[in-house]
């Protein structure tokens, strides 16, 4: 029982770092798409994407607007950083789940 409230704190905290990384690599994504297609303020889209609460409204949204506007240049440069952010966001992802996870489960059972 006593191991429950240091897990819970290690759990958190990587759940915490996890989503925060997530969001800064939508947000740089979405940068390097909304640049790479000429669409206007990309920067305030990518802001809009990385949102928390209600942002799938937004990238749905972006989703949507971004059929209009057909990739004009993407240097190899930008396609390189773009992968790469894709596979940090995967693993940002994994770890945001996989902590949260483990935090419901010792929570659960810290309240049982």
């Amino acid at each position: 029982m006593n191991y429950f409230l240091p897990l819970m704190a290690i759990s958190g905290a990587v759940t915490f770092v996890g989503g925060v990384m997530l969001a800064y690599n939508i947000y740089q994504m979405t940068i390097i798409d909304a640049e790479a297609r000429g669409i206007q303020k990309p920067k305030a889209w990518g802001l809009l994407n990385a949102a928390g609460n209600n942002g799938n409204g937004f990238i749905l949204l972006y989703l949507i607007r971004r059929r209009q506007f057909p990739v004009k240049s993407l240097p190899k440069d930008k396609k390189i950083a773009l992968n790469l952010y894709k596979k940090k966001a995967l693993l940002a992802m994994g770890f945001h789940l996989v902590a949260g996870l483990v935090f419901a489960i010792c929570l659960i059972n810290y309240i049982n």
